[in-house]
């Protein structure tokens, strides 16, 4: 019996790997592939013009030497990298949740005066990235992060590959319900940068996510209080969410590759290195930091 219980784990494990390395990368769009959200073309515009031919050369050099990338692999981690900068410019915190763009933007550092150039152009400040005690990362902030990256970016399966799927965690109902009853500034005290240099687009994703909040069907706060500690309750509570965020933020066939990947993974991946915020620990020049912590990798 124990043997066909180890032959059954070595087969799965098999195809697991198997089906992992068989995982191709499709050309990379030209583009961030950003939603029509108000004043985020500038954000990216001005995001690529921080960001230096010379810079992100030897960088990608760096990287392709010291990793065996698959086929248009590194231009994809480019891409998230870039994204999570941007969120970085408009989230109070932006945890890290892809070891795999991590590993990218630990090379960026590696570079230490064009990374700071770089980050002082783009966000008029350095944006650091420091060690955290946190071990475990927070599951409704992981859900409130798919949620936004929705909200900006068209999803595609090497994103989806990238982050090890998204919408695995639930967001919880009671970040829904800030969204469909509080005010903007509210909403910016808790979750945005009250300084960004980019608050049109901070308030114009605000309208784009209460819109999507009160597209959720309705549901009775009592019987949510109840069951509020139980997974059951809040993962339908987020399947109500994911059709709303389908219909509108992912390409087809993408949305049907997301839709195979969350359903065969039930716990977050979340990289070692985890968020980028403002804080007064590290804040005597005004800088923006990132702290590491977080959860395992593949």
């Amino acid at each position: 019996m124990e043997w066909i219980l180890v032959g059954a784990v070595l087969i799965w494990l098999i195809f697991f790997l198997c089906k992992k390395l068989s995982f191709t990368f499709g050309l990379s769009p030209e583009t961030l592939e950003i939603r029509p959200i108000k004043g985020l073309k500038k954000l990216s515009d001005d995001l690529e013009k921080s960001l230096s031919n010379s810079y992100m050369e030897v960088v990608e050099e760096r990287v392709q030497r010291e990793n065996r990338l698959k086929e248009n692999e590194y231009k994809w981690r480019l891409l998230d990298l870039k994204r999570y900068l941007i969120l970085t410019s408009l989230l109070k915190e932006a945890p890290m949740f892809s070891d795999k763009v991590d590993e990218l933007w630990h090379q960026m550092l590696m570079f230490t005066r064009e990374y700071d150039e770089f980050s002082k152009k783009f966000l008029g400040t350095t944006l650091h990235h420091s060690p955290n005690v946190k071990v475990e990362p927070d599951p409704d902030f992981r859900g409130f992060f798919d949620w936004i990256y929705a909200e900006l970016f068209f999803i595609r399966k090497e994103n989806i590959h990238l982050y090890q799927g998204f919408f695995r965690h639930p967001v919880h109902p009671d970040i829904i319900d800030d969204f469909r009853y509080l005010s903007e500034n509210e909403l910016i005290d808790l979750y945005f940068k009250s300084d960004s240099h980019y608050m049109n687009t901070v308030h114009a994703l605000i309208t784009s996510m209460k819109k999507t909040a009160n597209k959720v069907k309705d549901h009775k706060k009592s019987v949510i209080q109840d069951k509020m500690r139980k997974c059951k309750n809040e993962q339908n509570f987020n399947k109500m969410l994911v059709p709303v965020l389908s219909v509108s933020y992912f390409h087809y066939d993408e949305f049907l590759s997301y839709m195979k990947i969350s359903q065969k993974s039930t716990s977050s991946s979340c990289t070692s290195c985890g968020t980028a915020s403002s804080c007064s620990s590290c804040s005597s020049g005004g800088s923006s930091c990132s702290s590491c912590g977080g959860g395992g990798g593949d």
